[in-house]
């Protein structure tokens, strides 16, 4: 559960960073191509969405898998590094959404190399022509790069299990499917909504102080914090 509320939490605050960064695209797939019924447009969002929460599932097992693996550190010591990385993640595009100056374009630039070889296989599906090929979408879709989306990675990585990974992102997914869902329904009528600075800005402030809030408890681990005892990984003479 310490990782799952967190996650579930990054996934809400983070409505409006997946609206900038793939609302567009969220409300053409759903739209249902030249089909404008409101029933099938819904269907095509639902199927979208299911298929972003399976994707971001299997990609918590699987870095999760990875986090168990004798790597020559202490698991304690490579946990700890990479909630930090999380919590740097979320600082990042808090500062972006902002409007501050931040890193996201170099962050997410780790991601670019995976996605020029998934993207065209996604635009394959477009224009969609039943729920399956929405499906398929989303779940493509989901590894377009996004410093969010890599903070709730470093989280799930930091799991004890691969099924405490899987269960971190699916949180993560979860988290997110409110506003994706509605994009997909109402298109861009809140695309333009989460366009506008004043919600970004409170967003990006909301994601930021979650960062900060997070980076607090890493430093109260460490003894870092005001009143704070060392984590029992960290000794100190």
């Amino acid at each position: 559960m310490s990782l799952i509320v967190p996650a579930l939490l990054m996934g809400v605050f983070g409505g409006a960073h997946c609206v900038a960064m793939c609302g567009g695209v969220s409300s053409m797939l759903c739209s249902g191509g030249q089909d404008k019924r409101q029933g099938r447009s819904s269907g095509y969002s639902l199927a979208y969405n299911a298929g972003r929460v399976a994707s971001y599932t299997l990609l918590g097992l699987v870095v999760g898998a990875l986090g168990t693996l004798d790597l020559g550190l202490p698991m304690d010591v490579l946990r700890f590094g990479l909630r930090a990385l999380a919590a740097v993640c979320m600082l990042t595009v808090g500062l972006h959404l902002i409007g501050l100056p931040s890193f996201v374009k170099a962050l997410e630039s780790v991601g670019a190399p995976l996605w020029r070889r998934v993207a065209p296989l996604a635009r394959r599906l477009l224009p969609l022509r039943s729920p399956w090929h929405a499906l398929a979408a989303g779940g493509l879709w989901a590894l377009m790069p996004c410093g969010l989306l890599y903070g709730a990675l470093a989280l799930a990585a930091s799991a004890e299990s691969a099924a405490m990974g899987a269960a971190t992102m699916g949180a993560f997914a979860l988290g997110t499917v409110p506003v994706m869902l509605t994009v997909g329904v109402l298109a861009h009528r809140v695309v333009q909504a989460f366009a506008r600075v004043w919600v970004r800005r409170a967003a990006g402030a909301l994601i930021l102080a979650f960062g900060l809030w997070s980076t607090a408890g890493l430093a109260g681990q460490v003894g870092l914090a005001p009143g704070a005892h060392a984590h029992a990984c960290c000794h100190h003479p």
